[in-house]
């Protein structure tokens, strides 16, 4: 299969775009690793008092509830080696809560149940967005439950006077509760947990992404690439006589050189490229749908950016240049520690050749 041509757009690379608008890849976030633990405990949850109950119906001789029962000990049992393991894991959640909470429903319909078994529903919203997350987790909870509470109705009504309206208030109270604060729960959680992926996958200096997220998003495109051949390449950015900055004016010049960088770098690349800090005064670039010629018209303007403009820092002007070293996916390689060691070698000799230039 050959690689999908793209065409770039004349002077693309010389637009100027504001860094506010700009944002580092917006890629799905992996699924919650608590949710996997979660699922097998409810899955052996079901599994051992699916059988419990089965032999109570039997008893009460509900036979239909009973080998429902039993089915769903058997399903549970059945998921349990594969939630283990499968790199699906929210689909399987879906499909097992499906059929749990229609379970649910149609034991609150049978004739033989007590009023307490709808006790049971109030497991609902926890269980909905522990698994599922907010905003899925709220739907599946909200749907539920008011199929519970059109079913407790249809079966109960208000005949039983003021008494048992004041129960039902109760429970549904009760169930607004939960659900409510299930659902306040998680959006801090997702919230807090957002937070903090951020900070693990960012550089503090310069607010680019570390060598972590990297090597996220390469996984990603070598996952298109493997699938649909799309290009990609990788530049490899080194400052020109850095330490040179830092002996002459300070290390606090030295960190506004690198943040100074950061936005040139934010302001020049594309939405959908992704620039990183992976150490000292070293950068790198992923550049997607991005083939080599246009990566090397990408890496000079980058160079002549860098060297067209002034960082300003306590009223010192600081030339700046850069060295650029540039790997493809496929034709150098498609091991990310292979690519990075391909375009280093190539940024170095960018340093032999004089410096402020760019190797392919």
């Amino acid at each position: 299969m050959k690689a999908k041509k793209t065409k770039s757009r004349p002077g693309y690379w010389l637009q100027d775009r504001p860094v506010s608008k700009l944002s580092v890849y917006d890629e799905s976030m992996p699924e919650a690793p608590y949710r996997r633990p979660i699922m097998q405990f409810l899955l052996t949850f079901t599994a051992v008092f699916g059988v419990l109950f089965a032999v109570l119906n039997y008893r009460q001789a509900d036979y239909g509830l009973m080998a429902i029962e039993i089915v769903m000990s058997v399903f549970a049992l059945g998921l349990l080696p594969i939630v283990s393991r499968t790199q699906r894991l929210q689909l399987w959640i879906v499909v097992f809560l499906l059929a749990f909470f229609a379970v649910m429903m149609y034991a609150l319909t049978t004739a033989k149940v007590v009023p307490t078994v709808f006790a049971w529903v109030l497991l609902i919203p926890i269980l909905s967005y522990l698994l599922l997350g907010r905003w899925l987790g709220a739907w599946f909870a909200g749907v539920f439950l008011s199929a519970s509470g059109v079913i407790f109705f249809s079966q109960y009504g208000f005949e039983q006077g003021y008494t048992e309206l004041r129960s039902v208030a109760n429970v549904v109270l009760v169930s607004i509760c939960i659900f409510g604060f299930s659902h306040v729960y998680e959006a801090s959680r997702e919230h807090a947990e957002s937070r903090l992926r951020m900070m693990a996958l960012t550089d503090p200096l310069t607010g680019l992404p570390n060598r972590a997220r990297l090597r996220e998003v390469f996984e990603a495109g070598l996952s298109r690439y493997e699938r649909h051949s799309t290009p990609m390449a990788l530049l490899m950015l080194d400052l020109d006589h850095f330490k040179d900055v830092n002996d002459r004016y300070g290390h606090d010049a030295g960190d506004a050189v690198l943040r100074f960088v950061a936005q040139v770098m934010r302001a020049r690349l594309r939405p959908s490229d992704m620039a990183c800090r992976i150490g000292g005064e070293e950068f790198c670039v992923v550049l997607v749908d991005t083939d080599r010629a246009q990566a090397i018209k990408a890496a000079e303007d980058l160079c002549r950016q860098v060297r067209m403009q002034r960082c300003v820092h306590r009223g010192h002007e600081i030339s700046l240049s850069t060295s650029i070293g540039i790997a493809e996916i496929g034709v150098d390689g498609i091991d990310l520690d292979r690519l990075l060691r391909v375009a280093d070698t190539r940024l170095y000799e960018a340093k032999t050749r004089g410096r402020d230039c760019v190797v392919a």
